[in-house]
């Protein structure tokens, strides 16, 4: 079995963090370092994202002008 992407371990954590914020039973400042833990990984997760997206948008546009001749 392939182990998981650097995104999807990214994105399990950030669901864990989102459920300890929810559950607010951890003191104020533990609350505080797993919010910005959260926030770094939401802004890496986007950047993947938005590189993914870029790359996809290169295939086909690649594959546009191909198939265009």
């Amino acid at each position: 079995m392939a182990s998981k992407s650097t995104y999807e371990k990214k994105l399990e954590r950030l669901s864990e963090l989102s459920t300890i914020l929810e559950r607010g039973e951890a003191p104020l400042e533990e609350l505080l370092k797993v919010f910005e833990e959260g926030i770094k990984l939401y802004r890496e997760c986007n950047t993947i994202l938005e590189s993914t997206e870029a790359k996809i948008q290169t295939i086909l546009t690649n594959e546009e002008a191909e198939n265009a001749n």
